[in-house]
């Protein structure tokens, strides 16, 4: 397992492409998103991109899009998820409840997801590439762990944008169910905004709020 400091990223497929030298093809990326987000669940996407495509990328290439999630705009994100998932080996999606994070604790949650996101891939990676979390149930000599990896590689660039797209739109779904109206999750996603403190406030923590978060506990 290879942990690896900030730095300044020129080449996304830098990984990759050490990975390649070595006969390594099948490369999963992982990623999460929701993790620090006061309702909702945790998401964690993973993503195995066709080697094969990403061998001949040009600048004007869609690939030359995939950068970190949280860089790109809304729509751009939609964009590139469907492409992701139309044009990748294999992606999958894993989700911990707010319920279950309440119960178990972030950092058992976040191994969960992460462990059932790699084997929920109906194509078994060689190598994962992580964003920083090294996943303990998993050999440590077959993943790389990626400080500010979802701008260092390209491969968990696409998974952090898959996740994201999926918690968002499910996040956007929730707000339009009666008992979560009040809380504008559609505008905030979960995430602690004045916004979404202000509805707590107002309408006390609905049965998605992490209660055990601290912004959470503060307000109950």
């Amino acid at each position: 397992m290879a942990s690896v400091g900030t730095r300044k990223v020129v080449d996304n497929l830098h990984y990759e492409k050490a990975l390649w030298a070595k006969g390594v093809s099948l490369i999963a990326g992982v990623d999460e998103v929701g993790r620090g987000a006061l309702a909702g669940p945790m998401v964690v996407g993973a993503v195995i991109l066709k080697p094969g495509d990403l061998a001949h990328l040009t600048n004007n290439d869609i690939y030359s899009r995939i950068t970190d999630s949280k860089l790109l705009s809304p729509k751009n994100r939609r964009e590139l998820s469907a492409f992701i998932v139309a044009n990748c080996l294999c992606y999958s999606v894993s989700q911990v409840s707010a319920q279950d994070i309440d119960a178990y604790g972030l950092s058992a949650c976040t191994q969960q997801a992460f462990l059932g996101a790699v084997n929920s891939l109906t194509t078994a990676p060689e190598h994962v590439l992580t964003d920083a979390f090294p996943i303990k149930a998993f050999p440590q000599t077959a993943q790389t762990n990626i400080i500010a990896g979802d701008l260092a590689s390209i491969t968990i660039s696409a998974a952090s944008i898959v996740a994201k797209v999926f918690r968002d739109a499910l996040m956007c779904d929730l707000a339009k169910l009666a008992d979560y109206t009040n809380y504008g999750f559609d505008q905030h996603k979960g995430y602690g905004t004045k916004l979404h403190l202000a509805r707590i406030g107002q309408h006390g923590l609905s049965n998605i709020h992490r209660t055990t978060f601290i912004h959470c506990s503060t307000l109950k």
